[in-house]
């Protein structure tokens, strides 16, 4: 995946994801007004831990109205669970992400009500690059990933500043 935006942008350097021995666990939020049609196109909206910017989400908003898309908003909390020393606090940092992105969201969601944008949202926990391409594996027509630039750091520094990343994830 981000070898191809590499070459897209004009990198040329060698890139890996790797693969943390985490468990990423996944949480579909409360809809908001219904779950996404079946078999629908979406777009993968990542948001900054529990924030969605502004400029992502009006992003997102005018591509999937034009393109007839639906959203999916994906908030990503990058907790390593293997860590002996976080493992007591672990369900009180979820907690905590929960309700933070619970608020967030709300915003983008009424946006999409206003405009007919169908709408889900989901919160993983793990590694970023890990999680948007579980995401992707796991969700039904998943065609763009639209993310803020600091999501991924390695994308993000690949990025100019005020460009929003929107990229397409090869099936497997």
């Amino acid at each position: 995946m981000l070898n191809s935006i590499r070459r897209k942008f004009g990198k040329n350097k060698d890139l890996q994801s790797v693969k943390l021995p985490q468990q990423h666990d996944t949480e579909v939020m409360g809809q908001l007004g219904g779950r996404c049609v079946v078999g629908q196109k979406k777009i993968l909206v990542v948001g900054k831990e529990e924030i969605f910017s502004r400029p992502v989400v009006d992003y997102a908003l005018g591509f999937a109205e034009r393109m007839g898309y639906e959203i999916v908003a994906l908030n990503i909390l990058p907790l390593p669970t293997d860590s002996p020393k976080l493992a007591p606090y672990c369900s009180l940092i979820r907690e905590d992400f929960k309700n933070k992105c619970e608020e967030s969201v709300a915003q983008f969601y009424k946006a999409c009500k206003e405009k007919g944008i169908g709408f889900q949202h989901m919160m993983k926990t793990g590694d970023p690059e890990q999680c948007i391409k579980e995401s992707h594996m796991e969700i039904d027509q998943i065609e763009f990933v639209i993310c803020d630039p600091e999501v991924c750091p390695s994308i993000g520094e690949e990025v100019e500043e005020g460009v929003i990343p929107v990229f397409c994830l090869a099936n497997a």
